[in-house]
């Protein structure tokens, strides 16, 4: 669900002029991931809510954000859920921590994502794109 979610975005960005890349953080280094923080303008980080928390291979890098405290850069959030639906709030709460601030509001979305859930994820990847674009 979660990962359709972050495909969703992307197309919001791509349709933006924004180049994008994805990460599952199971499957992906943890230095790639924070090489491309690094070269970027904005992250968008994303996770189902798991015992109304995160995700644990994500951690280590919301940490290394905090720590290495990027400059000059936006973020936003977004996640799944089943009951509780806290990783949204979870992230924006870690992301203020490394003080990047929030280039719009999070998106959530039950169980799998409904069509207009998509759309939603679209439409924060444009709003992101145009803060991009505006910095």
């Amino acid at each position: 669900a979660t990962r359709r979610m972050g495909e969703a975005i992307g197309v919001g960005l791509a349709a933006e002029g924004v180049p994008y890349k994805l990460f599952h953080m199971a499957t992906s280094d943890r230095n790639d991931v924070l090489a491309e923080v690094f070269k970027s303008k904005a992250i968008l980080v994303g996770s189902p809510t798991l015992n109304q928390g995160l995700l644990p291979t994500l951690m280590p890098v919301l940490e290394d954000l905090r720590g290495l405290r990027f400059q000059n850069k936006i973020g936003a959030a977004f996640g799944s859920y089943g009951w509780s639906g806290e990783s949204p709030r979870v992230i924006e709460e870690h992301l203020a921590a490394a003080k990047i601030p929030l280039a719009a509001e999070s998106v959530k979305a039950k169980w799998q994502p409904r069509p207009a859930d998509l759309a939603a994820c679209e439409t924060l990847g444009r709003k992101v794109a145009a803060a991009v674009k505006a910095g």
